[in-house]
């Protein structure tokens, strides 16, 4: 990191000591919020005042984070450590500057899934067995699962009657058996998602899925219930798929950032061309809101200088994603990827270890369920753990008063986890609901003094609709962005999770050797597996 960086570094770090010297709540500043068509986002619950966001943003100014951002959407190899471009953004709508070839394949790419999806929809194209489709199953992994379950579920409301969408992930084969008992094989799509087609956990579902096909239907074409979405169409073609089947992706666009693409065709049969379109045009605002707005106006660059900020100069190590909708609490599984695979790095972009703490621990849970479990640390626990906290405006269910009671408990939490509640506020509280129980006063009161000043982000999306959530989903892919500049790393490769695929399949081989008698094993816990 070069030296005007870490001087301004610096001169952050004596501006935390303002705020760790002090037991005071810090008192909201009403100008922190900025808004878009299709969310606003509050972050006047965060440890800082305006002369800490000034010298924040000039952090945004050193790393120069829209140049950084024009060469990835004008096609430079951003990836550098795989020599890769990163060009997930053109597939919503960024592609002035690119390369006609490739516009193009975009343009062909979304006329083939208009075309899959409003004939599977329209019963047009049939199974197998020439029965229209009830059931849809993404077999996938990783960012093959992650983004279009959380999206899938996060837009049930704008999905089909008639076809409903599960998915298989898991290598444990009990998640695939549970399914397969409650489906009809002749009704049944199949969508193979792996851009490499070697995952083994997908490979080994798909085995399962044939054998379970061909078991009654032995004889009949039952390729013609599946599709395949991948890079690697050579190996799908060896698995029985037919070409015509087969959604070509590219090796520019990476897992986790691959929900914009033919990787979710599931959800796009389930909610229809013209609603992904949506969801694709919300990730679009979200890209011009990021792209063209200055750095003190910018939702994802403020959300990761507060990030950085708390990881760098409070010590937090994890950033907490509290979703009021019930329709979004997968949406931590997602974000949690997409950051986590992204910026869990011990190595800057030159291949030198970074010494200071990179990357966070992303977590979270559906808000209202969550306030029962893991609040009491969140309040009164010796953690800083900064949140943010996400909710839509009108209901996903149509019960708008059932609604009105579930912000106020998201509001009320944001405002204790900012203010506090005093000494005061505490003995009040005592005399009027435990006084009675001939329980010890002081202790009492001393336990319902909360300190305040714990860092909440407000997210309140005008409704949960395809478009504020592309938007939102893309504010985070930012965000990650530019805490990957901050950090000094790539944030588009994974070479750790390559190690782990590779030791697995030698363990693998090791069982299997052991098991014949041809390999004695000396690892003490393969041996009490096997044993």
């Amino acid at each position: 990191m070069n030296k005007i960086f870490l001087e301004q570094t610096r001169k952050i770090k004596k501006e935390t000591l303002r705020f760790k010297n002090s037991k005071k709540a810090l008192k909201n500043n009403k100008n922190f919020f900025l808004e878009t068509d299709n969310l606003y986002f509050n972050y006047s619950r965060n440890i800082v005042d305006k002369k800490t966001l000034s010298e924040l943003l000039k952090l945004a100014n050193i790393i120069d984070i829209k140049n950084s951002y024009k060469k990835l959407i004008n096609g430079y190899q951003i990836n550098t450590s795989e020599q890769r471009k990163v060009l997930h953004p053109a597939l919503r709508g960024v592609t002035k500057s690119l390369d006609k070839s490739i516009v193009k394949n975009i343009d062909s790419h979304k006329k083939i899934l208009k075309k899959i999806s409003n004939d599977i929809r329209s019963g047009k194209k049939k199974s197998f067995s020439r029965k229209k489709f009830t059931d849809i199953v993404s077999v996938g992994t990783g960012g093959s699962y992650f983004g279009i379950k959380a999206a899938y579920e996060g837009l049930k409301n704008y999905s089909s009657k008639k076809i409903n969408l599960h998915f298989i992930s898991n290598l444990d084969f009990t998640e695939n058996k549970d399914l397969l008992s409650s489906l009809d094989p002749e009704k049944t799509l199949f969508i193979v998602v792996s851009k490499s087609f070697k995952t083994i956990e997908t490979l080994e579902n798909i085995k399962k899925i044939k054998y379970w096909l061909n078991k009654d239907f032995n004889g009949k074409n039952i390729m013609g219930n599946f599709l395949a979405v991948t890079e690697n169409e050579a190996e799908a073609l060896k698995l029985g798929i037919c070409s015509d089947n087969i959604i070509k992706i590219w090796e520019w666009i990476g897992g986790r950032y691959s929900i914009w693409s033919g990787v979710s065709i599931g959800l796009i049969i389930s909610i229809g061309f013209s609603n992904f379109s949506k969801f694709l045009k919300g990730a679009e605002n979200a890209d011009a809101h990021f792209y063209k707005n200055k750095y003190s106006v910018n939702i994802p660059v403020i959300m990761a200088l507060l990030s950085y900020y708390y990881t760098s100069f409070f010590g937090t190590q994890s950033h907490l994603i509290l979703p009021y909708n019930f329709r979004l609490r997968f949406l931590h599984d997602h974000i949690q990827q997409v950051e986590m695979e992204s910026n869990g790095k011990s190595l800057d972009i030159f291949g030198k270890d970074i010494f200071s703490k990179s990357g966070n621990i992303v977590w979270g849970g559906s808000g209202s369920c969550s306030q029962h479990s893991f609040y009491q640390l969140l309040h009164q626990g010796n953690l800083l753990i900064p949140a943010d906290f996400i909710i839509s405006k009108k209901t996903d269910s149509g019960s708008q008063d059932n609604h009105n009671m579930l912000f106020s408990n998201f509001l009320s939490h944001l405002e204790i986890l900012n203010k506090g509640f005093s000494e005061s506020q505490a003995k009040e509280l005592y005399e009027k609901k435990f006084s009675k129980l001939g329980l010890d006063k002081n202790l009492v009161i001393k336990n319902l003094i909360l300190s305040g000043n714990k860092p909440a982000n407000a997210i309140l999306l005008n409704k949960l609709s395809p478009e504020s959530l592309g938007e939102l989903l893309a504010f985070y892919e930012h965000k990650t962005y530019v805490l990957g500049l901050l950090y000094g790393i790539n944030s588009f490769d994974q070479w750790a999770v390559e190690i782990g695929k590779i030791k697995a399949k030698e363990i693998y081989q090791d069982i299997k050797l052991a098991k014949n008698k041809n390999k004695k094993i000396n690892n003490e816990t393969i041996k009490k597996y096997l044993s």
